[in-house]
């Protein structure tokens, strides 16, 4: 009876080990804005890079976006308001450690993760 749960006991442990490595939530996806040098209407353009920093792929990546208003819309492919959030790259994966990039020209705005969910595909 001992020797069963000894390793009952490891068999837990490890599962939750293994579990936490793949443990990726929004928290993971960092956001850098940078100034691009140019001008557009009269407005700064600013290019934004959106980073997945777990070892797993995310999907379905949404970021803050409410009173985002640029001088020309960005282009929906990338960033697609939906609401008070904006769907990033139309839902699909950002790989573990991938980026995405889009650029607008506008007012400074800071982009904060919402939510995510982690792509089934991850085994690890």
């Amino acid at each position: 009876m001992e020797f069963a749960l000894k390793y009952f006991v490891i068999f837990l442990l490890l599962s939750m080990v293994t579990q936490g490595l793949c443990g990726c939530t929004f928290d993971e996806i960092e956001i850098g804005t940078e100034r691009t040098g140019k001008e557009i209407s009269g407005q700064t353009e600013w290019k934004v890079t959106v980073i997945n920093t777990c070892t797993c792929p995310q999907k379905n990546v949404t970021l803050s976006c409410s009173g985002f208003s640029p001088v020309n819309p960005v282009d929906s492919g990338l960033l697609l308001p939906q609401g008070n959030t904006c769907l990033l790259i139309k839902g699909e994966a950002l790989s573990a450690g991938g980026t995405a990039e889009f650029a607008y020209a506008g007012e400074p705005y800071i982009f904060k993760p919402v939510s995510s969910t982690v792509d089934p595909s991850c085994n690890h």
